[in-house]
This record gives C-alpha cells, structure tokens and sequence, in this order.
C-alpha cells in the first residue's frame, strides 16, 4: 500500500519508464485526487459558456463539484457547488439560466456571486445568525485568459500566470482565427466515457508515434488520412505505401515541452494553398477584412496541431476543438470534447467545423473510437503482475532547446512529452508529501 512519502512516490517514476501502478493502484488515484486535482490549475469553463447575466454552467474539479456563474456587474464567478446549509448540490444541471441559485433541499437561496439572499422560517435561525457568514464558498483562485476561465481549489501554489503563461501562445494561436477574435463553446458538446486511467487520454494529446498504426483505418490506399479541415481535399501523409514505413514528413513533426506538464505537437504538411471550398472562402474573406491578407496568411498557416495544458484540457489545433479530462476513478475516465464557433466566421464555415469534429472525436467517430480501444486494453493489460514498467523512453537523449521559443523539442513521434508530463506529475505528488 502506497504510504504517500516523496520518496515512495519517487521510485514510482524514472528515466524513460513509469511503474504500471501509476495507472492501476487505487492508493495512486486518491493521493492524485489529493495533490493534483484539489491543488493545480484546472480548467473550468469559456466566458461564451456564460454570456448572459445569470447563465450558469456546472463541473467538477477532481472530485469537487463547482459552478461558473455570470454575475450582474458582467463578472464570472467560480463557486463550490455545495449548500452551506446541509450540504446539497445547489444547481443540479450541466447549464441554465437563473435568477437566484436555490437548494432543492430547504430552499435556501444564494445571489450569482454566492452571497446567501435567503432562508425559509427565518425565525429557527439562532440569534446569532448572520446571511454573510453562509456565502457560497468560492474556488479560492481563479485565472481567465482569452476567456478560457481556470481556477485552483488551493489558496497557495504557482499563481496563474506562471501555470498559464508558457501556453498563451497556444491560446492566442487558436483564438485569432476569428474574425473578430473571439471564440464561442456554445454549440453543444461529446461527452463520454471510458474504462482507463485518465493518464491514458492525457499522453495520447501529444502522441504522434500511434497515429499510422492506431488509426490505420483513417489511411487511404494512398497512405494518406482523410481531409480533418474545412477546404482540404485530403488531409496529411501518414504512410509510405510503396516502403511500407511512417511517411518522412509525419516523422519529422515536433513535440515541444515548456514546464508544468504543458506541450504541443506541430501541425501537418497540408496543401494550404489548395485549401479551398465555398465555406472556407468565405471564411477567408471575413479574416482578411478584419486583419488583413498578410495578417491572415500568417493566422490560417498551420502551427499548432495538438496543445496540451496540463493536467486536465487540451486543444486540437486541425479539428478545432477543446477537450476536458475527468478522471472518476483509477480506472475510468470522462471527456468532454467542446466544438468551437469562431466569432466573425460566416455559419458555413462554423457547422462545416462541427460536421468534421461529428467524424473525428465523437464517440463514434472514426478517430476516437480508435483511441478509446487503444486505453481500454491498455488498462486491461496493465493487470498484468509480470511486467512492472511501461517504458517512455523514445528519444530519450535525443531533446534539443529551442531558444527562440524557449522550449525543448523532440520528434513528435518519440516521448519527450510524455516524460515531461510524469515530471510535473512527480512535482505535484511530492509537492506535499
């Protein structure tokens, strides 16, 4: 039984390779739910999600239920979701509307920036009883950036623009490509779940090695994937047919890592000055009189492909979308996978978007499922007490700085990623120890 200590965590993790019982021990996921998930910097929710005065939307953090809520004076709150009375959930449903938040329980009722409003048969209160002192608590930290809104459960640690700051880039690069640059979550969402560890999900964003094997159905006879854009005819070049190996170009994509767990892999060689259709045309237009041609250019030039904002949320730069991991228990994990409306974009281009996500990261999609498989045995062949380790240590050696961006890059086939994530996961887990 794991007792907690740093350096019991410690011979859990090393140089290239990470013990199976990171991913399969319960003692491991409580002491994660503990130090991680009550402590980082976890993404909550987009400012779209509550745009108008009491628009609300509920998560969890970890295991602690919260709700983002747009207050009167336009702020946006982050509140725990717990009655200060007997303890009920205030608000039940994923998003909503509401005047006042009120208990289903007693009736107790709260304001949208949590301050109690008021409680049924006021005269059972205690002579002493006053409404300030039975305020909603609130996340003891909250970040907002670009109005994706983060906040930690934990009132000391690294302040937001520390965690955040390495990442903005990402961020900005998704942004700016709308015309009026801003983003909206407000089109729905895939949720589902699966029978792995969270970690699972949390490797796979910035795995490039997998890809050709993984998701071979994906590949024409061509070797090349389907089309993942709006105004692409086809999508990268994944395998060499004729050599029978990964395509040259998929093998010399980048991973670069920046601390704190977060990174990103570049995007794929597409033909973008093919990229051509009714609605990405127009789309096109719409950014070229916002920003202007040379700005535009620079915008729509494929940068980023994955981003990985540790430990809970990534971003997929080729289908646009933002993805949220849960973890349940050791062995079960929820996601969310959050389709984006670019603000200023002509409609076309916005469902044209949706339609392509529908086919690549729903739970039916041609991509996902792949994925889901791919964690689903893992998890199971993990039970195996014969083989303790699970190696990570592609490229190992073989990292290189980039000054200019100040990040360290490998191949995105190789994982350097992926030991960049257990070395945060070891700081957090001995952190407070």
């Amino acid at each position: 039984m794991l007792d907690g200590h740093a350096d019991e965590i410690s011979r859990l993790i090393e140089p290239g390779r990470v013990h199976r019982r990171v991913y399969t021990e319960p003692a491991v996921f409580e002491l994660e739910m503990e130090r991680i998930f009550a402590r980082a910097w976890l993404f909550v929710g987009h400012t779209s999600q509550v745009k108008n005065v009491g628009d609300y939307m509920t998560a969890d953090l970890g295991r602690q239920p919260v709700m983002m809520v747009r207050h009167r004076d336009g702020k946006v709150h982050v509140l725990l979701n717990r009655c200060t009375h007997r303890g009920p959930k205030v608000l039940n449903e994923r998003c909503g509307n509401a005047k006042r938040l009120t208990c289903c329980y007693h009736g107790w009722s709260f304001d949208t920036d949590g301050k109690l409003l008021g409680v049924p048969v006021p005269e059972g209160n205690t002579a002493t009883f006053q409404n300030d002192q039975y305020n909603l608590a609130r996340a003891p930290r909250v970040g907002e950036y670009r109005g994706f809104v983060f906040a930690s459960l934990s009132p000391t640690g690294p302040s937001f623009e520390d965690h955040i700051g390495p990442m903005k880039g990402n961020i900005d690069d998704l942004v700016d490509r709308a015309p009026d640059g801003e983003l909206a979550l407000d089109v729905g969402m895939h949720r589902y779940v699966y029978n792995g560890n969270w970690k699972l999900q949390v490797e796979n964003v910035l795995d490039s090695y997998h890809v050709p094997f993984g998701h071979a159905s994906t590949v024409n006879q061509q070797g090349v994937q389907f089309a993942r854009r709006e105004g692409d005819k086809e999508g990268a070049a994944v395998v060499e047919v004729k050599e029978k190996k990964t395509a040259t170009s998929w093998k010399d994509r980048k991973s670069f890592i920046v601390g704190n767990g977060h990174g990103w892999t570049s995007n794929t060689e597409l033909a973008d000055g093919k990229r051509s259709s009714p609605a990405f045309d127009a789309y096109k237009k719409a950014l070229v009189e916002k920003v202007g041609a040379v700005r535009a250019e620079e915008i729509l030039k494929p940068r980023l492909h994955n981003s990985m904002i540790y430990p809970n949320m990534s971003i997929m730069g080729l289908n646009i979308h933002v993805r949220v991991i849960k973890p349940i228990a050791v062995d079960r994990t929820e996601v969310t996978i959050y389709p984006i409306r670019l603000l200023g974009a002509p409609d076309s281009m916005n469902w044209g978007n949706i339609r392509l996500l529908n086919v690549t990261h729903s739970a039916a999609s041609f991509v996902q499922t792949d994925d889901l498989e791919s964690f689903v045995r893992a998890q199971k062949g993990l039970r195996s007490l014969h083989t303790d380790w699970v190696d990570i240590s592609r490229g190992l050696g073989a990292e290189d700085a980039d000054p200019e961006i100040n990040a360290v890059r490998g191949l995105a086939t190789h994982e350097l990623a992926v030991r960049a994530q257990y070395k945060a996961w070891l700081g957090y887990m001995q952190g407070a120890a």
